[in-house]
């Protein structure tokens, strides 16, 4: 088999500059990249472990609060962990009154996650009501109860899957062009529990048009050029 000449050489890159418009949008080489990786959740000894890879940090499980334990750890966890020595009695002075069954016992939280994470221990949260007067407002127990992982796990998971989020979990990680839906969601997969989540070190090429465009002239113009020329 001849090698090929020049001329032919010439030929076929003037048509790769020529129909750069038509495969390059394909590579995608420019916009935003999203890789997420997946971590496993699993109990040990009535505490939850969490297998991160490469130990990156995991911000967050929805349904189940305090994971993060950066410089920036959210106050209401501060609460919570202050309430392992006892109730927490706390006042909301713009609630002056409780009307119906809630007044006698539980009240239903309406912000924050029902489970909470100190440590490696998982935790429900509780509200009781205590009191309600026009001088000082609603008055109310935050507590917690130690409760074993695998009933919060169970308790929160989704069964339904993304595909994007099922091949993070078979292979470790994915990168995709759109976000993940049910990132930071509790996975439930064959039986086993998983949150897939954003690496923070995944860097992309920022989107251009203009520029994208502007080359995309350039080279078809180049290739027309050696076309021509030859």
């Amino acid at each position: 088999m001849r090698p090929p000449t020049r001329r032919e050489l010439t030929v076929l890159l003037a048509l790769l500059l020529i129909t750069v418009p038509i495969w390059t949008p394909p590579l995608d080489v420019t916009g935003p990249d999203y890789r997420y990786q997946a971590a496993e959740l699993s109990t040990q000894d009535g505490k939850l472990a969490v297998d991160v890879p490469d130990g990156d940090p995991l911000d967050g499980a929805e349904g189940i609060d305090c994971f993060h334990r950066s410089f920036d750890f959210p106050r209401r966890c501060l609460y919570d962990g202050g309430a392992l020595d006892g109730n927490v009695t706390g006042v909301n002075p713009n609630i002056l009154g409780v009307s119906g069954p809630a007044a006698a016992g539980e009240l239903t939280r309406r912000t924050g996650e029902e489970y909470v994470m100190l440590g490696d221990v998982i935790y429900r949260r509780t509200t009781t009501f205590v009191d309600a007067n026009a001088s000082v407002g609603l008055t109310v127990e935050l507590g917690i109860e130690r409760v074993d992982p695998g009933t919060a796990l169970e308790d929160v998971a989704h069964e339904e899957v993304s595909d994007a989020a099922r091949t993070a979990i078979e292979d470790g990680s994915v990168t995709t062009n759109e976000p993940i839906a049910d990132a930071n969601e509790v996975l439930r997969v064959d039986g086993e529990y998983y949150v897939v989540y954003q690496d923070s070190r995944q860097r992309s090429y920022p989107e251009n048009p203009g520029t994208e465009r502007l080359f995309e002239a350039i080279a078809v113009g180049a290739g027309a050029w050696l076309l021509l020329r030859d």
